[in-house]
């Protein structure tokens, strides 16, 4: 019998802990599967110079495709930029429709985005900007993870990829349950005692980490805050979109604002 993949064995312990996972949601663009878990090592760099010049980039990207956002989105009780959406939108959408003459579609990239122009620049770009937003946020926060367990420190911590696995399962944990996860010992032998501190422990295994797991643990869950397990920010995402004056895009779900947008653009 053919013994289980790595992989295989991380989504046992994911569905265990989480649920299983719809396959559809993590189907990469020509037809791979993604992980639910990152279990890659982190990218340590060579010196902190280089370090910093990568995290003041990333933080300056975020802040600006935050503020890129929040122009472009503006509030729903703002009628002089409802106004301006409306020939803006028209503006960019035409522009968006001219680039598809000749366009090529051999490759899946100019297929992706043969879609985003077909379909409107206008509001698939700010779809676009919210996911790379997503993703850039979740770089800086493994880069200040770095800066505070590694360039803090006069040596290499020897548990560093044992913490980052830890916190990489504690944010999908809080993401997916709702809650911040938590750790505990048993009073009979020295094994985790909750659901979370057992699938990291199982985990560990898997990926032959030996490293103290309630070490990871406790560390991973001390570096949560509450946007990892507020619970889809449906309610402020809404709020913000609807009528505040400043809307938050770190606070938005996709669904929340495709909700949003495909009624703004039947308005």
């Amino acid at each position: 019998m053919q013994e289980k993949s790595q992989e295989d064995q991380i989504d046992e312990v994911l569905d265990k802990l989480i649920g299983q996972s719809n396959a559809l949601s993590g189907k990469g663009l020509l037809g791979s599967f993604l992980p639910r878990l990152d279990v890659s090592r982190p990218n340590i760099h060579d010196d902190k110079k280089e370090f910093l010049k990568e995290k003041n980039t990333v933080e300056a990207v975020v802040n600006k495709l935050d503020a890129t956002f929040r122009l472009l989105l503006g509030a729903k009780d703002d009628a002089a930029h409802s106004d301006m959406v409306v020939r803006l939108r028209a503006a960019i959408d035409a522009g968006g429709m001219k680039r598809l003459r000749g366009m090529s579609t051999e490759s899946g990239r100019e297929l992706a985005l043969k879609n985003i122009l077909e379909t409107g620049l206008y509001y698939n770009s700010q779809l676009v900007i919210l996911d790379t937003l997503s993703v850039y946020k979740e770089r800086l926060k493994e880069l200040k993870d770095q800066e505070i367990q590694f360039w803090s420190v006069s040596n290499r911590p020897p548990n560093y990829y044992a913490r980052t696995i830890a916190v990489r399962l504690a944010r999908l944990y809080a993401k997916e349950k709702g809650q911040k996860p938590t750790f505990g010992i048993s009073r009979e032998g020295n094994h985790p005692s909750t659901e979370f501190g057992r699938s990291l422990e199982q985990i560990f295994l898997i990926l032959g980490i030996k490293a103290s797991v309630r070490n990871a643990a406790v560390w991973a869950i001390d570096q949560l805050t509450e946007e990892d397990w507020s619970p889809g920010y449906n309610a402020l995402a809404m709020g913000s979109l609807l009528g505040a004056p400043n809307p938050n895009p770190s606070r938005l779900t996709r669904n929340a604002l495709l909700n949003v947008l495909e009624k703004r653009s039947l308005d």
